[in-house]
């Protein structure tokens, strides 16, 4: 059995979906053939998830299942970059490729080593090339559903996130630190007529920014960041000293931002402590939200009849 607490994961306990790569490519090496249900089955039932987290559903009209939904977007990548092949439609199986990177790696297969293989680079670069023919003849149809708009849509947020933390963390520290504020600034923690200020690369006490909420700064958030990488996971010790620090400001409230993640001890910590905190899957949902660090490319608009106009 595999301890899902282990797995990298939202903030509601569900793993994320690249946190499923590991599992599922472990469970697809135990059996030559998989059809996509029983192997989604298979990896639910390995994880053992609590029935919350079995039953939670996105908040969108379709109202699907997260669980297995992450699942077949690890199948997918995992299927493009050549690590699971699929003989007959709807079928899995474990490649060579596949048996050698869950022998290097284990659990620990992260989409920026899916996404590096060969296959997977080469897949993304027919799609980049690929011409659409707009010529559609008469008994040619193109239809797309609602559902697989939206199915694309997250996709293509989830990519971008990746590239986001990626761009994150080889970024200068001190850089990162504006960034920061400048986000908490975008998502109205200054407040009118407030101020924020990033702190001195050095002697900074523990702190790496101010935002003060009032003009005379009698509501203060203090914030402290950490540009880690995946695998420097922020710990216990780390928002103990980030309150000492606030201690010694005499405040009562702060905000503790990595690139990487929280252990249980250290979300444990910080509620007791008052220390809100974001890990990096979180940090690049808000820059996307705020637009910060990011930009539209395309707008689509849908449009429907007004029919109180017609009512009039």
């Amino acid at each position: 059995m595999i301890d899902y607490k282990t797995l990298k994961h939202s903030d509601n306990g569900m793993p994320t979906w690249d946190a499923f790569l590991g599992p599922v490519l472990q469970v697809a090496s135990s059996e030559k053939n998989w059809k996509r249900q029983e192997l989604i089955q298979a990896v639910l039932d390995e994880l053992s998830l609590p029935q919350e987290l079995l039953n939670l559903r996105y908040a969108s009209k379709y109202h699907d299942l997260v669980a297995p939904d992450r699942i077949n977007w690890a199948l997918s990548d995992l299927k493009i970059s050549g690590i699971l092949t699929s003989p007959k439609r709807g079928q899995y199986q474990i490649t060579d490729i596949g048996k050698q990177v869950l022998n290097e790696y284990g659990l620990n297969i992260t989409r920026e080593l899916v996404h590096s293989q060969p296959a997977y680079i080469e897949h993304q670069n027919k799609l980049k090339n690929k011409k659409i023919d707009n010529d559609i003849t008469e008994d040619q149809t193109f239809e797309l559903t609602e559902k697989q708009i939206k199915d694309w849509f997250d996709k293509q947020s989830s990519d971008l996130s990746e590239q986001l933390i990626a761009k994150l963390r080889s970024t200068d520290p001190y850089q990162f630190e504006h960034m920061m504020v400048k986000l908490l600034n975008e998502m109205g923690y200054k407040g009118t007529n407030g101020q924020s200020v990033v702190t001195q690369k050095s002697n900074d006490g523990g702190i790496d920014g101010i935002i003060n909420q009032d003009p005379l700064g009698l509501r203060t958030v203090y914030v402290q960041v950490k540009r880690y990488s995946e695998k420097n996971v922020v710990g216990s010790p780390e928002i103990n000293s980030f309150f000492g620090a606030l201690r010694r400001k005499q405040a009562d409230r702060g905000v503790f931002i990595t690139t990487s993640s929280f252990t249980s001890d250290a979300r444990e910590a910080a509620k007791q402590l008052n220390i809100a905190l974001v890990d990096g899957e979180m940090l690049t949902n808000l820059m996307i939200q705020y637009k910060v660090g990011v930009q539209i490319s395309q707008t689509y608009e849908l449009y429907d009849i007004d029919d109180d106009f017609f009512e009039e």
